[in-house]
């Protein structure tokens, strides 16, 4: 007995909903399984894209290390990730200082984040320093500190944890930076020199 016409839409729309159903429930899973257990540092943690990620790799069963300038809103972070997490599938952050600007205390930084649990599997690098003002207005200080929170403060925490990686073939590193290095903006030269420098590195 074969089907009616009428039938046949509503039927293949009902089949390839549960196909993309399946699909989504699939791969939910994948990404919860591939990030379970793993240690991740996010550099900015209190930033809109690093709480985001904060959010995201903690509901999937990361161990987050996370990193800010500023303790209130690390812990102000820590607490909105306890509360919306179930304790049995989550672990608790570990929570560091971190300043960019800094340079002389990267050593520690690193040491502190390397005590955590002994390596890192993903290192997320999204701190970064903006500035809008017209070039002949920039101080070199200022140009040096931009530079040290966009460049060399992340490239210090890499190579601190990149030992680590190597030695366990295994770990990824994501850098989050901004188009101005390949795109003129006005009023944005420092932002672009030090965007250049990472991606053309």
């Amino acid at each position: 007995m074969a089907l009616p016409s009428v039938m046949v839409l509503p039927l293949l729309i009902v089949c390839a909903a549960g196909v993309y159903y399946i699909y989504n429930e699939v791969i939910q899973f994948m990404s919860k399984t591939l990030v379970r257990n793993k240690v991740v540092v996010i550099s900015d943690a209190v930033s809109g894209v690093g709480t985001e990620c904060a959010h995201l790799f903690h509901k999937a069963g990361a161990r987050l290390i996370l990193c800010g300038t500023t303790w209130d809103k690390l812990e102000s972070l820590y607490d909105s990730l306890i509360t919306d997490s179930d304790p049995r599938e989550t672990f608790a952050p570990k929570l560091v200082i971190l300043d960019f600007s800094d340079m002389d205390s990267m050593e520690d930084v690193v040491t502190e984040v390397m005590e955590c649990y002994g390596y890192v599997d993903v290192l997320i690098c999204n701190s970064s320093m903006k500035l809008k003002a017209p070039i002949q207005s920039v101080s070199l200080e200022l140009d040096r500190n931009i530079m040290d929170i966009n460049y060399f403060g992340p490239s210090t925490l890499a190579k601190g944890v990149l030992p680590a990686m190597l030695s366990r073939r295994s770990g990824q590193v994501i850098l989050v930076n901004s188009i101005q290095g390949r795109l003129a903006v006005p009023f944005r030269s420092s932002l672009g020199d030090d965007g250049g420098s990472i991606i053309l590195r």
